[in-house]
């Protein structure tokens, strides 16, 4: 006796959005079930700071301003959304910055739109595999991770909130004919308009909700239905948006203009087939050839399974919600915002869904053709759905890697000393790689940016500290130029000389986006402090060592052995105005003289040139001295000594007038236990 599977599983008919009650609980569970993996697929953001747009462009921007200010002007704000900083003006009241609560937000949000998603998708094609498979191309979808793990995108998420709630509460009044449901549906169609312009599209997707529900058999039926009254709201929005005060302008867009913005679309389009093709940004061809191909096979399963409204419904979808962004907004801007492919992202997932309809439309009535359905239904939408995610994850880590810049300048901030500014050098603005991210991100889609934006160069530094949990006092961001940073970085450009008359009244920090640490450069740097006329040692005639000072273990520190180490200062002056490659060394020798651990390098990381140093001067070198894993008990000694790192030759070592053996100057003993 064969296995029975009822055909209605899989076989799309007429559109049935309201199933039993036992049928209700189980769409229920699958969109908590959905909704929970994008919870796990995005969790780390949990763990993400305010960065980018985050601190100035939005929380410094609405500070001050009352609940009434947001609708009446977006003056000095480029957009008037002000839904948006209605609900972050609020999460400050009840919790304060705190980023946790943030990010949570746009998970969640995230997550209520994919399990909406699923109940919509649902209800078009009356298929829980349907369902299943447009929701996760859409949980999975590649571009998506800046519109739920940046809180500045929150508009994006919240706008899609508001349009699928509508459609839903709309399907509820055309299956009740109940006035509350259309009026709910009203209200949450006033807050997508209200919560980002391209809510001008909602009134447009219920009119293919409509439509796919029940099709208009002829023109004057296809407009005699509900949907009208849903048009006045946003002709109305329009006139609010185009009287209220913002800096954005709106510019007729020209033929070059749209081809050039219509290309990462076509991208998010042809997405999933990027994986097996080695395309660059270059290949514009090849992708208008993959996306033509997508609309094709798409329309070919459509053909086959019977739905060919519904291919319409999601190419109108993904069209009609990329029209503003292609013909408003600048090419490099839309390049770097993936963020702006979240709505359009629903239409794809729709057409990218169909062919698991035309797969169940295989089956016929044996056990087995719906036992094979289903299998090729799980591996399509498996294929579709793991492919991202290698990416995904990938840039959420960039995202970790910002927050921690950011979180080390909070702690730099509160470090300093109380009447001191701040000045933070080289803040990356923007960073593709990164130590644990050498190569950046393996990246399928070529006309998608790999890395992360940490201060924009119009955004204010103190804001980062402050918002960020770190003190509210003036700082402020410079590039230097002599450092050679390798990544785009933030603030004008200052000269060591600058930077060197600033050290006293302003603690300096470098950042090293290669160690991932901020260096103090006022800490290490002391200015004008007279020349040491004693010193303990002489190199070169050019160098003298003026001080020493060496941090030990702890013997009474429960930490093994292995992992001790000596922490050795040397103050170094410059007896003359040098400009010479010499690299510092620190040795440590055992009991006969045998070298066992070392480190080399120039002064201060290098972060203090020799050439930049006055002869009054002086910089505290730091340098860490690993114990090998096996030392002997005995007597050991460290000795210190400068080279040229072009020819290794090392400098003459005198002290107390005597030169030393090996060029070397012993400068403490240390005893074993």
């Amino acid at each position: 006796m064969g296995l029975k599977i009822p055909q209605n599983l899989f076989i799309p008919d007429k559109l049935h959005p309201f199933p039993s009650r036992s049928s209700q609980l189980l769409n229920v569970l699958s969109m908590v079930i959905v909704a929970g993996l994008v919870v796990w697929l995005y969790s780390s953001s949990l763990n993400f700071a305010f960065f980018n747009d985050d601190p100035t462009g939005h929380f410094a921007w609405m500070q001050g301003r009352s609940f009434l200010d947001f609708f009446i002007s977006s003056a000095a704000y480029g957009y008037y959304r002000p839904i948006v900083f209605v609900i972050l003006k609020s999460l400050v009241a009840l919790v304060g910055y705190h980023a946790a609560v943030f990010h949570a937000l746009l998970l969640i949000l995230h997550a209520a739109n994919v399990a909406m998603v699923w109940l919509l998708a649902q209800r078009l094609a009356n298929k829980r595999a349907y369902a299943w498979a447009v929701a996760l191309i859409f949980a999975t979808m590649p571009f998506s991770y800046e519109a739920v793990a940046y809180v500045a995108s929150l508009t994006h998420p919240l706008l899609l909130f508001w349009l699928l709630l509508t459609l839903l509460l709309y399907q509820n009044g055309r299956h009740t004919s109940r006035l509350r449901w259309y009026v709910g549906a009203y209200l949450t169609l006033i807050l997508g308009l209200l919560s980002h312009e391209n809510g001008l599209f909602i009134p447009l997707a219920l009119v293919g909700v409509d439509w796919l529900g029940d099709l208009p058999k002829n023109w004057r039926d296809s407009w005699q239905r509900p949907f009208l009254p849903y048009f006045i709201a946003p002709i109305l929005f329009l006139l609010l948006w185009f009287t209220v005060p913002k800096t954005s302008e709106q510019t007729i867009p020209t033929l070059s203009t749209i081809y050039y913005n219509l290309i990462p679309f076509l991208q998010t389009l042809a997405y999933p087939l990027l994986s097996l093709f080695s395309l660059d940004a270059a290949d514009v061809g090849a992708l208008w050839l993959l996306s033509s191909l997508v609309l094709a096979g798409t329309f070919a399963a459509a053909w086959w399974a019977h739905a060919r409204a519904l291919w319409l419904f999601g190419l109108a979808w993904f069209g009609l919600s990329t029209l503003p962004a292609i013909l408003f907004l600048s090419g490099d801007y839309l390049y770097g915002s993936p963020r702006l492919h979240y709505l359009p992202a629903v239409g794809v997932s729709i057409l990218w869904g169909i062919p698991v309809l035309a797969l169940a439309r295989t089956a016929r009535k044996k056990s087995w053709q719906y036992g094979l359905a289903g299998l090729g239904m799980t591996i399509y939408v498996l294929l579709i759905a793991l492919t991202p995610l290698s990416f995904l994850r990938c840039e959420l880590d960039f995202y970790a890697q910002a927050s921690r810049i950011v979180w080390q300048m909070r702690d730099q901030a509160q470090a300093a000393d109380a009447d001191q500014n701040l000045l933070f050098v080289n803040v990356p603005f923007f960073f593709s790689s990164y130590p644990d991210k050498p190569g950046g991100c393996e990246n399928s889609y070529p006309w998608t940016p790999v890395g992360a934006v940490v201060v924009p160069p119009y955004a204010a530094v103190h804001d980062f500290v402050r918002f960020n949990g770190g003190p509210d006092r003036p700082a402020k961001a410079v590039t230097v130029p002599t450092y050679n940073p390798g990544w785009n970085t933030v603030g004008s450009e200052m000269s060591l000389a600058e930077i060197r008359e600033r050290i006293g009244d302003t603690a300096v920090y470098v950042y090293d986006l290669t160690a991932d640490s901020f260096f103090d450069l006022s800490a290490a740097w002391q200015p004008d402090v007279g020349v040491v006329t004693q010193p303990l040692a002489v190199f070169g005639d050019v160098v003298t060592l003026v001080e020493t000072a060496v941090v030990y273990p702890d013997p009474h520190s429960a930490s093994n052995q292995s992992e001790s180490q000596i922490e050795v200062t040397l103050s170094w002056q410059t007896a003359n105005l040098i400009d010479l490659p010499l690299n510092v060394f620190v040795h440590l020798y055992d009991p006969n003289g045998v070298l066992i651990a070392q480190h080399d390098g120039p002064p201060a990381q290098n972060f203090i040139p020799w050439s930049s140093l006055q002869t009054t001067d002086v910089v505290a070198d730091k340098h860490l001295i690993v114990f090998p894993a096996d030392m002997a008990t005995g007597e050991y000694w460290l000795a210190v000594g400068l080279y040229d790192r072009e020819n290794g030759e090392r400098l003459t070592a005198v002290a107390d007038g005597k030169t030393q053996p090996d060029n070397i100057f012993v400068i403490r003993t240390y005893n074993s236990p």
